[in-house]
């Protein structure tokens, strides 16, 4: 005799509840508490607790950076006094959340409906993040392949945190409210890592230098998008329709919710801008965006100069001892695809060593020997280019073994970052 079905309106209160603490999305928590009056009853009188569960659930440790970002919105730099206060503050601020002692207050009510508006705004991006490169992959010969395979769950939150960061980076930088150069009090309000300084420690001492790289390969994939989107917009719009403005540009570049609403608002712009970045192709029209563009709002602690004038600038004996010494990350880090872990595709690129670089700094690590010509250093740069756009940090260990089996990454194998033997 068949067994009859279990009805929801069966079970117990108790394992309602423990379907609630189950739950790995908040989406699948709103689709659940609409599936019965009585399951929206029980959800009612503990949805704090459950709603703050249900968000440690889909967003794991960077719950902590989606806390401090709700607690810190755009900076304004144009009075400079109160700015560099209010970010040696904030930094502060974070850096005890991340590594203080004790569990933090619960969220309020107010703090978790923020929590969970942000939390949609990155899912968004981590769809079309998603859609972008691994349509890339599949058109570099990855069909049907590790390489496409959707996004693992460790891989996920990476890509998430990493956006979440990215956030925090352009709400303290503020490029649209400021000129495009930087300061020594900017060095010291970012670039510190070193707490034994007599100086507050900046805001990178709270990023490891793979941690900085995975806020480099979003940024790259957003710079990308604005700049398509720039470019496609008269085309997809027709006639008439208003260009994207430096200004606008810039305020989409910085405001990842922005961002968000505009290709929400514009899906065929966003389509042909998505498109370009899945052939691999450039616009004819991408290199005149330059200087009204991309160097007017792009954020400046991410690039080499910066991480150069930062290297003079503060010397972080523990860091730099570790890394002229070429300690290896297993010394004091484990690598793997787990929580906490450094990231495979990291360690990979660097054969294990420890680097205190990231992004475009990663072409010229100052203790390795020079290139013997111009030319070297040309092909070393674009190689980097294409691992940072194609966010090999990210990925897990399957993925980055499937990449470099492409013919077109197959140049990007164990320790080529470090390699000084490129013909």
């Amino acid at each position: 005799m068949a067994q009859e079905p279990l009805r929801l309106d069966t079970l117990t209160p108790e394992l309602i509840d423990r379907i609630f603490f189950e739950l790995d999305t908040v989406r699948d928590l709103a689709s659940f508490i609409v599936t019965a009056r009585f399951v929206y009853h029980r959800f009612e009188p503990q949805r704090r607790t459950i709603l703050f569960r249900v968000l440690q659930n889909e967003i794991g440790p960077a719950l902590t950076d989606a806390r401090f970002l709700f607690v810190f919105p755009y900076s304004d730099p144009s009075n400079e006094m109160r700015y560099y206060d209010w970010i040696g503050v904030m930094v502060g601020v974070y850096l005890e959340m991340l590594f203080g002692e004790g569990d933090p207050e619960p969220p309020t009510l107010n703090e978790l409906t923020e929590l969970c508006r942000t939390l949609r705004c990155i899912n968004f991006f981590t769809d079309i993040y998603a859609t972008a490169q691994l349509g890339w992959f599949d058109f570099c010969g990855g069909g049907g392949t590790p390489a496409t395979a959707p996004f693992s769950a460790r891989e996920r939150r990476r890509v998430m945190r990493a956006f979440y960061l990215r956030q925090i980076v352009s709400n303290a930088w503020a490029s649209t409210r400021r000129l495009a150069r930087w300061r020594d009090l900017d060095l010291d309000a970012f670039g510190n890592t070193c707490r034994e300084h007599d100086k507050r420690a900046g805001l990178f001492a709270a990023f490891e230098p793979w941690d900085l790289q995975h806020v480099d390969h979003v940024n790259v994939f957003i710079m990308s998008l604005c700049r398509a989107l720039v470019c496609h917009a008269p085309e997809v719009l027709g006639d008439g329709a208003r260009e994207i403005s430096p200004r606008q540009f810039g305020d989409l570049y910085a405001h990842l919710d922005h961002l968000v609403r505009y290709l929400r608002a514009h899906p065929g712009v966003a389509k042909a801008a998505i498109g370009e970045i899945q052939s691999g192709t450039v616009h004819p029209r991408d290199e005149s965006l330059h200087q009204d563009y991309v160097h007017r709002y792009q954020l400046l602690p991410l690039t080499y100069h910066w991480q150069e004038q930062r290297a003079e600038s503060f010397l972080d004996h523990i860091l730099d001892e570790q890394e002229q010494e070429q300690d290896s990350l297993g010394m004091d880090h484990s690598v793997g695809d787990g929580p906490g872990q450094v990231p495979f595709g990291w360690s990979d690129a660097l054969r294990g060593h420890y680097v205190h670089w990231y992004g475009s700094g990663l072409s010229s690590i100052r203790w390795l020997p020079p290139w013997e010509s111009r030319e070297q250093d040309w092909a070393h740069t674009s190689l980097v280019s294409r691992w940072r756009h194609c966010g090999f940090a990210l990925w897990d260990r399957e993925r980055v073994e499937a990449l470099k089996r492409l013919k077109r990454f197959e140049v990007l194998q164990t320790g080529f970052l470090l390699d000084r033997s490129l013909k």
